[in-house]
């Protein structure tokens, strides 16, 4: 909360800002859950703390909790309450969890609802009761229309659930009666049921194709229909890889997952994406006592560390190969050909249970290494939990952050230097969201039409600036004439409307279109 972002931040929180307050549809697959979950929440608190502040606090109160589950769950396999709780803090002080917990982002929420799954399934093993592995289907059903990330879990959910306390494999009973009968369940029993409740809880994105025939002012994909409706599920608006060819080489791609885990510890020390004398030794330290702690996780719970080793190798190895990610805007440098592709941004929040996992172990052997050592680096050691709290402070920090600033500050000013009633042409994300989040959150320049240039393409956008605000005719709606033509109808019909047109500054067409 100290570290808070006090307004909308770049890239995506402004439109989930603006999809909440309009009860809308983000950018596919749309996170009805997550968008629903936001409304209830800034009902009861916006009052208070302001609409975006409250949503940005909604991270950081799910990131807590998910925290506390899992140190919660280290205690109770491990005995060792004291550093569990070391885990616990390590793993939410990670740099890319921190700043996922201090915006409206949907990856906090999803985090929560992962470490929920497993919470459930730990219980079902456990106490070998059939209800709590229902409730890991219904919450994995849920999950699934929050965010697939939280998905992740669910290997490593279906081995706790097979699991007993005593590390054997068995299928979870039924409930227990007052005179110490068990219900029998046998596993196709049990599958029908989790099937059933997993549905239940999928239903949640339902929400889309009925809230899309309302035609909210945030409508990603509008999904009215049932075609429209799969296409939003699917992502097929977006370029989704195959798994094959590679978009970068694959060692390339695991390198990257390296250079985001040298951000994780100390990255206030030095900021920047290539390693650093002052950063990376922290990193190798961690990663050390991470290693400590693999082994004594392993000798305290075989059960519960197989679940963990399991979850880093989906949410790595896993990730790598699914996502098949291009190479990030600052790695692959003098190994990629001159030209090669990059993604748009970094890309370390898609591995963010790595890093919860390697902060799990990394503050238990911390603690439980300060006990087996001599003074001082016992105190040393036990200090290493805590320390990321001031080695990534000034990184993770969004109240200074100049780039957030910007968010925050230029957008604002931007929206204003357009004429009245006018259409700004917007280039993409950054440009975008946060105009979006002012005119629907705040109601500022609501007389403004944002046109995103980038979501030209897509048919169901062209097809709402002509249902909308009349910027293009059925035909150019219907047909894509390109980037350029598209652009060029767009400004002459607004200028027949008398409407004066601005165009980002990050902004410029070929000289094609400027004849035109």
């Amino acid at each position: 909360m100290l570290t808070l972002a006090p307004g909308v931040t770049l890239w995506d929180s402004g439109e989930f800002l603006a999809a909440i307050h309009s009860l809308g549809i983000p950018h596919p697959p749309g996170t009805p859950l997550y968008v629903l979950i936001g409304k209830t929440w800034s009902l009861i608190f916006a009052p208070v703390f302001g609409f975006a502040r409250s949503l940005n606090l909604l991270s950081a109160v799910c990131t807590a909790f998910a925290c506390g589950i899992l140190t919660n769950l280290i205690a109770e396999w491990t005995e060792d309450g004291f550093a569990a709780t070391a885990a616990g803090l390590t793993a939410g002080l990670m740099s890319t969890v921190w700043l996922n917990a201090t915006e409206t982002e949907v990856y906090a929420v999803a985090f929560l609802f992962g470490c929920m799954v497993l919470w459930a399934a730990d219980r079902a093993g456990r106490n070998s009761d059939a209800r709590w592995a229902l409730l890991v289907a219904y919450l994995a059903g849920l999950s699934w229309s929050l965010h697939l990330i939280a998905l992740l879990v669910i290997p490593s959910a279906i081995l706790l659930v097979f699991s007993t306390g005593d590390g054997y494999f068995a299928v979870p009973v039924g409930r227990r009666y007052v005179d110490g009968r068990r219900e029998a369940h046998s596993f196709a029993k049990l599958l029908r049921g989790s099937v059933l409740v997993a549905l239940v809880g999928m239903t949640c994105v339902a929400f889309l194709m009925i809230r899309a025939r309302h035609d909210p002012a945030i409508n990603q994909g509008n999904p009215s229909t049932f075609g429209s409706f799969l296409d939003v599920l699917l992502r097929r608006q977006y370029d989704v890889p195959p798994l094959w060819p590679r978009r970068a080489p694959f060692y390339l791609q695991v390198g990257n997952v390296f250079e985001y885990a040298d951000w994780q510890f100390a990255k206030g020390l030095a900021p920047e994406a290539p390693p650093s004398w002052w950063r990376t030794p922290f990193t190798i330290l961690y990663a050390l006592v991470g290693f400590c702690g693999f082994a004594m996780h392993r000798n305290a719970d075989r059960r519960s560390w197989r679940a963990i080793a399991l979850l880093i190798l989906v949410a790595f190895v896993g990730v790598v190969i699914y996502l098949n990610l291009k190479a990030g805007p600052s790695f692959g440098e003098g190994l990629l050909p001159t030209g090669a592709p990059h993604e748009a941004r970094e890309r370390d929040y898609f591995f963010f249970w790595l890093f919860v996992c390697w902060g799990l172990w990394a503050g238990y052997g911390a603690v439980r290494l300060s006990r087996m050592l001599f003074v001082p680096l016992n105190l040393v050691a036990l200090l290493m939990p805590f320390a990321p709290a001031l080695l990534n402070w000034t990184a993770v920090d969004r109240r200074t952050d100049p780039e957030e600033t910007r968010a925050r500050v230029d957008e604002s000013e931007m929206l204003a230097r357009v004429p009245p009633s006018g259409v700004f042409l917007a280039l993409g994300d950054n440009d975008t969201y946060p105009l979006w989040y002012l005119q629907q959150a705040e109601g500022t320049r609501r007389d403004v039409t944002v046109v995103t240039i980038p979501l030209l393409p897509a048919k169901w956008y062209r097809a709402e600036l002509a249902r909308r605000y009349k910027l293009l005719d059925s035909a150019s709606a219907e047909k894509w004439l390109g980037r350029d033509s598209t652009v060029a109808l767009i400004t002459k019909r607004s200028y027949d409307q008398n409407r004066p047109v601005l165009r980002s500054p990050f902004f410029a067409l070929d000289s094609s279109a400027k004849k035109q």
